[in-house]
């Protein structure tokens, strides 16, 4: 039986929409039955009738007995659980999620001698101020720079992951760019959309790797099933200026394109309004230093192993806009 953390999120969700349609059982955990809503929703969306099919277990990571009855009977883990935040005062809460919850689930991957264990990580455990130029899976983490707490935090998730190895528990980790994709109203992918679809007079100047969800779920199934193990793969499908990204979105959206640079001093000046926004309002920060600063800076990321080693081939980014685009309710 094949186990997913995570399954109602945007990764998580699109991968049971390939899962279900295998022979193999599928069972997946949620903490809150309201976010099935979303997942049954992408399902009938795609018309996929399997939803059906998937076994939910209410379990939590940080809840060690609950945790062990989802693994009755598991042979394969997909673990896409986690946090996202770039919130500073979120910083307690990231590690406990994200380092605490996966090495609650490394821990019993290894007690139940779980056959393979796939992990969904991010580029951002290679920093902003990565070893490397190009950051490929040479690159490695530089602790001498100012990484921002999301990057720690799942950096530290990873070194839980790897430690299943010395354990006797094969792993597979993809680190996707950004994710883009439909469906999950919550989601960073729905909220840029949104965000787009509302109309932007400003771009920040800097790059970033992006790839489909549907090639991340498809890179990840592929690598469970494959002889490989004890590899790490970096998946983005297409290197964006963040201008050329926010315009592809709006003009399939009808909204007004952005024109006008953010200049350097402007992002600084942002996030540093947004500290005190959060202090006087009591309200999580938008955007902090280390936020303001990746969007000036023009990161370059190879998915050259991934195409080479498994012939993979990436969805062209403006397929994906065009295809996201025509879910986004924008009233």
């Amino acid at each position: 039986m094949i186990l997913i953390s995570g399954g109602t999120g945007l990764i998580g969700g699109h991968l049971l929409l390939l899962l279900a349609k295998e022979k193999e059982p599928v069972r997946a955990i949620y903490r809150s039955k309201d976010k099935l809503v979303n997942v049954e929703a992408l399902f009938a969306a795609h018309g996929n009738s399997n939803f059906d099919k998937i076994e939910w277990v209410k379990a939590d990571l940080l809840d060690v007995p609950s945790l062990e009855k989802a693994f009755q009977g598991v042979t394969k883990v997909y673990h896409c659980a986690g946090l996202i935040s770039f919130d500073p005062k979120a910083y307690k809460k990231l590690r406990k999620v994200n380092i605490d919850g996966t090495a609650n689930l490394v821990n019993i991957c290894i007690a139940y001698k779980i056959q393979k264990l796939a992990y969904i990580s991010s580029i951002a455990v290679f920093g902003d101020n990565a070893t490397h130029k190009e950051i490929d899976e040479n690159s490695y983490w530089n602790p001498e720079a100012e990484n921002d707490v999301y990057a720690i935090a799942k950096y530290g998730a990873e070194m839980e992951v790897w430690r299943a190895t010395q354990e006797g528990v094969p792993v597979v980790i993809v680190n996707p760019g950004i994710v883009l994709g439909e469906g999950f109203e919550d989601s960073p992918s729905s909220a840029i959309f949104k965000h787009v679809g509302q109309g932007i007079s400003y771009y920040p100047p800097g790059s970033s790797g992006f790839v489909d969800v549907k090639d991340v779920g498809r890179a990840i199934h592929i690598l469970m099933e494959s002889s490989i193990y004890n590899e790490r793969y970096i998946l983005v499908g297409e290197l964006l200026k963040y201008k050329t990204l926010l315009t592809l979105i709006a003009e399939e959206l009808g909204s007004n394109t952005p024109t006008r640079k953010l200049r350097k001093w402007q992002l600084q000046m942002l996030w540093r309004l947004d500290a005190i926004r959060s202090i006087v309002f009591r309200q999580n920060r938008l955007l902090s230093r280390n936020s303001a600063e990746s969007l000036w800076s023009s990161s370059q990321y190879s998915s050259k192993k991934i195409i080479k080693q498994l012939d993979f081939e990436f969805t062209d980014i403006s397929s994906t806009i065009k295809r996201v685009c025509k879910t986004i309710n924008l009233k």
